[in-house]
């Protein structure tokens, strides 16, 4: 039997796909089409005396920019690499039908999701990163009147108003946490029937599957040890990742809460309904022994 275009597009969720790489790329369009909103340079108003004004450079934006512990080329190793190799070794040691497309495809919409919302968030923001003036090359050497612009690197000064939210943060949590969700999932640690069964294997597994966002907080953390970014960008960042994740997560796979269907990809779940209904494995756990214990 034959098998159309169409049939073999739908088979690979490959619609889904494209829809998702064209919202990323729209996404970092943005960045470069879009006309950045443009604050008022802030300023610390000095009162001399009745006639003499100074003006200086605010504080919270004027320290010195660090060099960056995560640059861009390492976060996306570490946001792509991290989670692709952990799922092909998941996948290799306990194959499920449908997995490796909806965990490739998860990705690319939590990737699509974060990217928007950073991205318009940043241009309608245009918030001063922690080390503005450095960053934009301010020029020192004259008495600033507290109005004129004295940055001397327009695409310094460009880079430094887009403070928040912070990118690497959204960008951590989208994949990591993804990550973290999945292999929760895929242990069934927080499938109801196996609650009442704790022990030491279950606590590794755990543990070992929040690492993952331990590492995006880490990720995240430096921005600000760097003074790329505010905490507020950090958390705002943090918070878009983790709810694009989550969304991406749910799209594609069904209840980590239930045993059934923990860690199983939807069309996985579609296919066992009419084969095994979704409340028997629940039925077998109870009966066990182990459960009777």
């Amino acid at each position: 039997m034959t098998t159309s275009f169409a049939d073999k597009v739908r088979r690979l969720r490959g619609w889904e796909f494209l829809i998702s790489v064209i919202a990323i790329v729209c996404a970092f369009t943005l960045t470069t089409s879009s006309r950045l909103h443009i604050r008022p340079i802030p300023r610390v108003v000095v009162q001399v005396d009745a006639t003499t004004t100074i003006y200086a450079r605010d504080p919270s934006i004027d320290l010195k920019k660090g060099a960056e512990q995560v640059p861009l080329w390492a976060a996306v190793v570490i946001y792509y690499a991290t989670p692709l190799v952990v799922h092909v070794v998941v996948q290799w040691c306990k194959p499920i039908a449908h997995d490796s497309r909806d965990f490739f495809l998860a990705i690319v919409q939590s990737t699509a999701l974060t990217q928007l919302a950073t991205n318009i968030a940043k241009v309608m923001a245009g918030r001063f990163r922690p080390s503005f003036y450095d960053m934009c090359g301010w020029d020192t050497t004259v008495v600033w009147n507290g109005v004129d612009n004295l940055c001397r690197d327009a695409k310094g000064e460009a880079e430094a108003r887009k403070s928040f939210p912070s990118g690497h943060s959204s960008g951590a949590f989208s994949t990591l946490f993804l990550l973290t969700l999945y292999l929760i999932g895929r242990n069934k640690l927080m499938a109801e029937s196996t609650r009442a069964h704790r022990g030491a294997i279950e606590s590794v597994l755990f543990f070992v599957a929040l690492v993952p966002t331990f590492v995006a907080l880490w990720v995240a953390v430096t921005r600000s040890q760097d003074n790329w970014h505010h905490y507020s960008d950090i958390l705002a960042g943090s918070v878009i990742g983790i709810v694009s994740a989550f969304c991406a997560y749910s799209l594609n796979y069904g209840s980590m809460f239930h045993y059934k269907t923990a860690g199983m990809p939807r069309d996985a779940i579609n296919e066992d309904k009419d084969k095994i209904p979704l409340h028997t494995q629940d039925v077998v756990e109870l009966q066990s022994p182990r459960s009777a214990e």
